[in-house]
């Protein structure tokens, strides 16, 4: 547990040493993703990240977007309508004292932690090779006010 006590750099600075042990295997993570074939009535990929508003471990998803977007709990592949849980293995943030994140006037925990993972994650989806993938894709934070969104592939089938 990282006890309560840090101060902004001090919290930014641990923060992002947890995301850095994890840098490899979400590397390998967006690989695999970035191995499959795209359905070609995807037109956009949105990944988003789910912060937990109390300090638990984030979570990211991604979803394949089209004009005929269909639900099938039986398909594997990523056609349009499609979403999917990455397995990042984000479990390790959760071990930060909640104080940090609740009460955001006197710390703003919850900031910090979604602009240190969308670098993050987007370094790690740049590094396994995703701004050639075909289809444009975005990354953002759910629900999180005017963060904004990175753009992590242009696409261009």
């Amino acid at each position: 547990m990282v006890p309560y006590g840090l101060n902004k750099d001090q919290f930014a600075s641990m923060y992002q040493r947890k995301l850095d042990r994890l840098s490899d295997h979400a590397v390998r993570t967006f690989q695999d993703l970035l191995a499959l074939p795209v359905d070609p009535g995807v037109d956009e990929v949105n990944l988003e990240i789910f912060p937990d508003e109390y300090g638990g471990a984030p979570d990211v998803w991604a979803y394949w977007l089209g004009k005929n977007n269909k639900v099938d709990h039986m398909d594997p592949s990523l056609f349009p309508g499609r979403s999917l849980e990455l397995a990042l293995d984000l479990n390790d943030l959760a071990d930060i004292d909640e104080r940090y994140f609740v009460g955001s006037d006197e710390f703003p925990g919850l900031r910090l932690t979604v602009s240190l993972l969308s670098r993050w994650l987007a370094e790690a989806w740049w590094k396994a090779g995703g701004w050639a993938y075909p289809v444009p894709t975005t990354l953002a934070v759910h629900d999180f006010g005017s963060y904004g969104s990175v753009q992590l592939s242009k696409g261009g089938r």
